[in-house]
């Protein structure tokens, strides 16, 4: 699950798309209807365990979960851009908490039929406005999963000293409030993998030196394929399980006793 950040080093404003009437086709009508039957047969609406219903309280939590991790780490990525002088993220119009701004089709296809993977719209940043396009290239990317950490700060704190004292967390608010804190904590750890388009590379070639930045340049190419071979390779699905679960183990940990300690 990846929500990553587009570099606009052109500085032109964002094109804006015609506007046109409803041009879809009976045949294309069909084709829809096709699709979202496979969706929803995939997702297990028609023939799985317990129907619409288990299918809401099953993907329900997660959904809403990515719906609000993703929102929040494409929007911090646009606002500290937006702190170091670049207009990019707010000229294309995705400086905002509405999440339909940051998501994409078939990222969001893929999170509704329970695939390992899904992502959001990257959000444009053009380095070249930046009042200090290093630093602030760096920070911006960086955004990202600090902004998911805090999220579930967030979410830990209001659920400990708010709702349980007053017996407001019932078990579908515990539900919730633990896909909420999982999921913004796995997404900040896994953007954080020095690949690019990853946030981890955005930090380390924001901060690097020139002639490291030229060494790297090559990875700005070849970085999906290789972060997709991380992905679905068996040889390295281990280590990045171990990656994984190690670094959420140790952010839960430090967020459960700063829960505890306050």
């Amino acid at each position: 699950m990846c929500a990553q950040t587009a570099v606009d080093d052109t500085g032109a404003t964002p094109p804006q798309a015609p506007r046109r009437g409803s041009q879809i086709t009976p045949i294309q009508w069909v084709g829809l209807a096709a699709l979202l039957a496979l969706i929803a047969n995939q997702a297990g609406l028609l023939n799985g365990p317990g129907g619409i219903s288990g299918y809401i309280r099953d993907v329900g939590p997660r959904l809403v979960g990515l719906l609000l991790a993703i929102t929040v780490h494409e929007f911090s990525h646009g606002l500290v851009a937006t702190w170091f002088g670049d207009t990019t993220p707010r000229r294309a119009g995705r400086l905002t908490l509405n999440p339909i701004k940051h998501l994409d089709p078939i990222g969001t296809i893929l999170i509704l039929i329970r695939a390992p993977i899904g992502w959001g719209r990257p959000m444009p940043i053009n380095p070249a406005e930046m009042r200090n396009s290093n630093v602030g290239w760096a920070l911006s990317s960086l955004a990202g999963p600090v902004s998911n950490i805090i999220a579930a700060t967030v979410v830990i704190l209001i659920l400990r000293y708010v709702l349980l004292p007053t017996a407001s967390a019932t078990s579908t608010v515990l539900i919730f409030a633990s896909a909420l804190v999982q999921i913004n904590v796995f997404l900040a750890v896994f953007n954080l993998l020095p690949i690019p388009p990853l946030d981890g590379f955005g930090v380390v070639f924001g901060l690097s030196p020139r002639p490291l930045k030229i060494a790297l340049l090559p990875l700005l190419r070849y970085g999906p394929l290789i972060l997709l071979l991380v992905l679905f390779l068996p040889q390295t699905q281990e280590y990045l399980s171990l990656y994984l679960n190690t670094g959420a183990s140790l952010i839960l940990d430090l967020l459960g006793g700063l829960a505890r300690g306050l």
